[in-house]
């Protein structure tokens, strides 16, 4: 029981870190928030559109955050990496969410919001989409608004594999409204998704695997010689197997090998062999 109350505090203290940055970054496009714990401390990945805004000249807005993190929620040593989310803003459902708050809040109309919105992420390549708006959307009583298009899973195992939610929350005069979007992204691989291969892939693949040697490579045998080595897999062969079924001739017609050290090098061989068996 301990160590339960010990997981649900961490969860929950994970949970405050994440809605102060939220805050304490708005406007700058936050895109998702990694957590861990290393040796030098706590290192906080964050995802956002525009680092800049969370960097800050000199500096500044990132020491100021990660001074607030150590007396607010007693992080050890805050160690914040910025990443860029780039040209997959759209595709990002934090960033998508707080995108269709804030048009919200500068006055459009909902249906005009939650359509553009889903535009812009299914024409960024993604399988589907879904965007909810509830709350006072035009009147005093409370709704629900939804915009779907392409493929969304709802539900099992599958869902925390191929879909990507995001939350925000619109603050009008008639009250708050509660954003949801949700993301089934381009490279997503549903269960029942078959894909019949071609003769020229099959051919293609079987080509690869007979390129590739099968067996123990020379280079992780220590009884032989680096020098030695080198000068087998210039000659192409790679694997002890491929040099065991070599005869003492062919082993000395090798460049830079003669007889003697064909015929040491084949009872080198014969004895690793009998030691793996």
């Amino acid at each position: 029981m301990v160590a339960e109350r010990k997981f649900i505090k961490e969860k929950v203290k994970r949970m405050l870190v994440k809605e102060f940055i939220m805050k304490e970054i708005e406007g700058a496009g936050f895109g998702g928030l990694d957590i861990q714990r290393t040796p030098m401390g706590t290192r906080l990945s964050m995802l956002v559109e525009r680092p800049g805004l969370v960097i800050g000249r000199g500096g500044a807005n990132i020491n100021k955050l990660s001074k607030e993190l150590v007396e607010k929620f007693q992080l050890d040593n805050p160690q914040i990496e910025i990443q860029e989310v780039g040209n997959n803003a759209a595709l990002n459902a934090q960033i998508m969410a707080e995108k269709l708050s804030e048009a919200l809040e500068r006055g459009w109309h909902f249906r005009r919001a939650g359509h553009a919105t889903v535009k812009r992420i299914m024409d960024a390549g993604a399988k589907g989409c879904q965007v909810i708006i509830s709350g006072k959307l035009t009147g005093e009583r409370h709704r629900t608004e939804k915009f779907t298009e392409g493929h969304i899973k709802y539900c099992g195992e599958i869902v925390k594999e191929v879909m990507d939610e995001g939350y925000a929350i619109a603050k009008l005069k008639p009250g708050i409204l509660g954003v949801k979007v949700r993301i089934m992204k381009p490279d997503a691989k549903l269960p029942d998704e078959i894909h019949i291969k071609t003769v020229e892939e099959t051919k293609t693949e079987e080509k690869k695997e007979e390129k590739q040697p099968v067996g123990t490579k020379l280079s992780k045998i220590k009884e032989l010689d680096s020098s030695l080595v080198k000068k087998l897999e210039k000659a192409g062969i790679e694997t002890i197997e491929e040099l065991y079924d070599m005869s003492i001739e062919e082993i000395a017609s090798i460049e830079g090998l003669n007889d003697k050290i064909a015929k040491t090098l084949k009872e080198k061989l014969e004895k690793i062999i009998k030691e793996v068996k």
